[in-house]
């Protein structure tokens, strides 16, 4: 059997390597003609998976390494009778602690104080629950908005509409599929008229899809004050982000926000195992997760939100992902120093792999706060 895996999925050689050739591939190149003898394709959201890429090959296996599945025909998929499996979920705990680190770096740089805000999340899925956990740790009021899950929730009630969200909310952050049509759909869903429904200036983050905003109506927020911070790690234009929008921003990343290596890793055994099911091998793949180099993080007397803030910046500082893109936005081609940045991003680990030592025993509100991130008691 040959296997096709993106060259960007860690570990996708060794998950795959049991059960037949694994060959590599350049996600944004992968051309029909490397299809021919293949009859598996492991890939992420770079890669267009449908008729056209697919019609008269040997594929009976898709995977995407992915939350996010709006780069497969997934109908057509299944009218060939061709296997499909996502990873749902995989980097749901990397996403919100991206979005920790973004807002406290914010608070830190830019002067933006998270104590009494209220965040608004849109789109609660994996994603947006985990979200909601680190913003809850880090003392945030939480309001939700997802009209399809509240369509089917028992108690409605735990569920706010848009325009709530957008009368009361200091900070929004998306965490929505991208869907073209239906009752739901999410293209375009910040446009200009959701933008001149915004209340006062709001902290603005997007990890999901950058075709969600209106990029146009997004700059003329932001020039005149309805934007008061923005943090992009998505673009309508990936891998070349328009100049304009990225000047806009107080932190652009290359779509990274769920690059930490548990993250990535989960998204690579969630597709390896729908992969041996629907071809009926019976055993099983795990990885290894390096450990850090130094794990323990020791106590500093100083304000308890001071050493929470500490925490969070040793463990993944979100500034240092923007000044690469940056600097790589200035490159002959942007669009190949975008793409280099996901290919060779470093090993960033989770707030999890970290314990937090010489904490004392009367700072209970500190350890339950750094519990509630993920970090580990020591």
């Amino acid at each position: 059997m040959l296997i096709l895996v993106d060259e960007n999925i860690p570990m996708g050689r060794e998950a795959f390597a049991a059960h037949g050739e694994v060959r590599l591939f350049a996600g944004r190149g992968l051309t029909r003609a490397q299809l021919s003898d293949a009859q598996a394709l492991i890939v992420r959201s770079v890669t267009r998976v449908d008729a056209k890429l697919l019609e008269g090959t040997q594929v009976r296996f898709v995977g995407t390494a992915t939350i996010g599945t709006d780069h497969v025909d997934m109908p057509w998929l299944a009218e060939r009778g061709i296997g499909f499996s996502s990873a749902p979920g995989c980097n749901a705990n990397s996403v919100g602690e991206y979005v920790a680190s973004a807002l406290t770096g914010l608070e830190s740089r830019q002067g933006f104080p998270l104590a009494g805000k209220t965040l608004g999340i849109i789109g609660w899925g994996h994603v947006g629950k985990r979200v909601e956990a680190k913003a809850a740790a880090l003392g945030l009021r939480i309001l939700r908005n997802d009209p399809p899950l509240q369509a089917a929730a028992h108690d409605a009630r735990s569920f706010s509409p848009l325009e709530r969200l957008t009368v009361e909310c200091d900070i929004l952050s998306l965490h929505v599929p991208l869907i073209t049509d239906g009752s739901h759909p999410t293209l375009r869903l910040c446009d200009a008229g959701f933008f001149s429904r915004l209340a006062k200036p709001i902290v603005l983050l997007n990890t999901c899809r950058g075709e969600v905003i209106d990029e146009t109506a997004l700059r003329t927020a932001r020039r005149s004050g309805k934007i008061r911070h923005l943090v992009l790690d998505v673009f309508a234009g990936e891998p070349r982000p328009d100049p304009a929008t990225c000047a806009a921003a107080d932190l652009i990343t290359p779509h990274i926000a769920g690059y930490s290596l548990p993250g990535k890793l989960n998204g690579t055994t969630q597709v390896a195992a729908a992969f041996r099911r629907h071809f009926g091998y019976a055993d099983a793949w795990k990885p290894e997760y390096p450990a850090p180099a130094e794990a323990d993080i020791a106590y500093v007397e100083e304000s308890d939100t001071a050493f929470e803030r500490r925490c969070i910046a040793a463990v993944y500082d979100v500034a240092a992902d923007d000044a690469r893109l940056r600097a790589a936005l200035t490159e002959s081609d942007p669009g190949k120093g975008f793409d280099r940045l996901r290919r060779e991003y470093p090993i960033r680990h989770e707030f999890g792999s970290f314990q937090v030592i010489r904490l004392p025993e009367e700072k209970r509100v500190l350890r339950s706060r750094l519990s509630g991130l993920g970090f580990r008691d020591g």
